[in-house]
């Protein structure tokens, strides 16, 4: 079922301020460690200026469905490349989908359909969100679609199972902002297309027993067997404000 919402604007008061200019002589990884967080998962990493690009490997990408049935290795087969941090208490958290490529439709693929997956998650606790940008070629009756299909999606992970949610097909042309924050223990996601006007909070899953503690981040992941990427910008960690 897809879900439309109202426009919404967000203000915010900095908990992890943008990056200063870097010096020449500052690698690429440590750009990555102080503005963008820890690189994890099965990929490669490049910085240029605030952004960043995220290249996966010739195998499909595990998410955070790794999570599913628990155990103690459960994030160790979250192979998806990743940036992350761990944050405490509630934040708003913003990525920039800048480019995301799209799957070959004829490509050799798993989960059912050629797709890739550019966005934010947090989890913790056996719970988590994923937000990012869906593009995949449909498939009926074993016949691939010529035209993608592309959504904003929001995941839900949960010790007992699983949920999905389209929200809405962005326009041709325009960028992606895409937002999670955590209130009052409440994880909800929201969008623009500009930067400023904001989709209203949606929750897709009230029921989301996050610890205080969290990993939060930016990942990019695909179901098939190519060399993908995405880049992402405008990355920033904040801390909620109460609306006036």
């Amino acid at each position: 079922m897809f879900r439309s919402a109202a426009l919404f604007a967000l203000v915010v008061v900095p908990l992890v301020a943008v990056a200063a200019p870097v010096p020449k002589d500052v690698s690429d990884k440590q750009v990555i460690a102080r503005h963008w967080g820890k690189t994890e998962g099965r990929g490669e990493f490049e910085a240029a200026g605030k952004q960043l690009t995220i290249r996966s490997f010739l195998e499909p990408d595990t998410g955070l469905i790794a999570i599913l049935g628990g155990g103690n290795n459960a994030l160790e087969r979250h192979t998806a490349p990743r940036v992350s941090r761990t944050v405490s208490g509630d934040f708003v958290m913003t990525v920039k989908v800048l480019d995301a490529a799209l799957p070959n439709k004829g490509a050799k693929h798993n989960d059912g359909y050629p797709n890739t997956k550019a966005g934010l998650f947090v989890t913790g606790g056996g719970y988590a969100t994923e937000f990012h940008l869906y593009q995949y070629y449909q498939k009926l009756n074993g016949v691939v679609s010529e035209e993608p299909t592309r959504y904003l999606w929001v995941d839900s992970w949960y010790p007992r199972g699983g949920s999905g949610s389209g929200m809405q097909k962005p326009p041709a042309g325009k960028s992606t902002w895409l937002r999670i924050t955590r209130k009052d223990n409440v994880v909800s996601v929201s969008s623009s297309f500009d930067g400023e006007q904001w989709t209203a909070p949606y929750t897709p899953r009230k029921e989301m027993e996050f610890p205080d503690e969290v990993t939060v981040g930016v990942y990019f992941g695909h179901s098939t067997y190519q060399n993908l990427s995405a880049t992402f910008d405008a990355f920033t960690i904040e801390k909620p404000k109460a609306k006036k």
